[in-house]
């Protein structure tokens, strides 16, 4: 290992001293001051945060009521189909294509709704 020099230090220089209340007024109050202009940024930015969610909340409910409708329709349209059983193979066929594209319709809901939602997580 090699020795390590040793230098001799030059005289520490001077430092003006302030007096206190110079001291707060040049380095304390602006510290303040950015302070309070962040937690009011910060405060601002909550409310914000806040209301978005609210609406994507009133947005994903929204739809949810519109997949319950279209099921509860679906549900006494085939109730319906199983009370009035005289139709003929054509109807019926009908019937099943037609409760195919709700069913299509239902699940293209609630695929954008789980979009949705794991969007609203990652923001």
């Amino acid at each position: 290992m090699r020795p390590l020099d040793v230098v001799e230090l030059a005289e520490p220089e001077e430092v003006e001293v302030l007096e206190p209340e110079e001291d707060f007024e040049q380095f304390l109050l602006p510290v303040i001051h950015e302070m309070r202009e962040d937690i009011a940024a910060l405060t601002r930015e909550r409310g914000r945060a806040y209301l978005r969610t609210r609406g994507k909340l009133w947005e994903m409910d929204n739809m949810l009521i519109q997949i319950k409708t279209q099921v509860e329709a679906s549900e006494e349209s085939a109730l319906n189909h199983l009370q009035d059983p005289d139709d003929g193979a054509a109807a019926r066929g009908d019937k099943a294509e037609e409760k195919a594209r709700e069913m299509a319709k239902m699940a293209e809901m609630l695929v954008e709704l789980v979009r949705r939602i794991e969007r609203s997580e990652s923001s």
